[in-house]
């Protein structure tokens, strides 16, 4: 059986070669390297794990995506995808010294989404929201131990 290490041999020639410049090339530019073919002998060659290698010598900032696409072809894809968020599933898990913490992405903002659950639940007016920042760490400290003993939803 050959060697893993063999399979990288002469790839750095390959990117001048005249028969897979092209193919490198359009790696290099690609919005989604991760999708297009490896060059030459290189697609059969490289396993799965060895293809990420490669992405993440020459296109850094696509290695996520790479994770992503080489997770979900070996393990499968419930482990790449998120599943939809259930607020009042999670509302449901926590108590007045239980809190739901979210991690939210860039954009994300569930307010709108809180604000419709506590109505739901008749709890509207025990819902309150502030903002972090310039001095309100005291104001949100005093919330949180409010709704400690109240059942008050504070969001932060």
């Amino acid at each position: 059986m050959e060697e893993a290490h063999f399979n990288f041999k002469d790839i750095s020639l390959s990117f001048a070669a005249d028969e897979t410049k092209d193919s490198w090339k359009k790696i290099l530019r690609s919005e989604n390297p991760t999708t297009l073919p490896m060059p030459g002998v290189y697609d059969e060659k490289l396993s799965s794990f060895q293809k990420l290698m490669v992405i993440r010598v020459l296109r850094e900032e696509k290695l996520v995506q790479g994770i992503k696409k080489f997770v979900g072809s070996e393990l499968g894809p419930i482990f790449t995808e998120s599943p939809p968020f259930d607020l009042a599933g999670a509302a449901n898990d926590s108590n007045n010294i239980t809190p739901v913490i979210f991690v939210l992405s860039a954009g994300a903002d569930p307010i709108a989404d809180l604000i419709e659950l506590a109505k739901s639940k008749g709890l509207g007016d025990k819902l309150k929201v502030i903002s972090l920042g310039q001095g309100q760490g005291k104001i949100a400290s005093r919330l949180i131990d409010e709704g400690q003993k109240t059942g008050n939803w504070v969001c932060l």
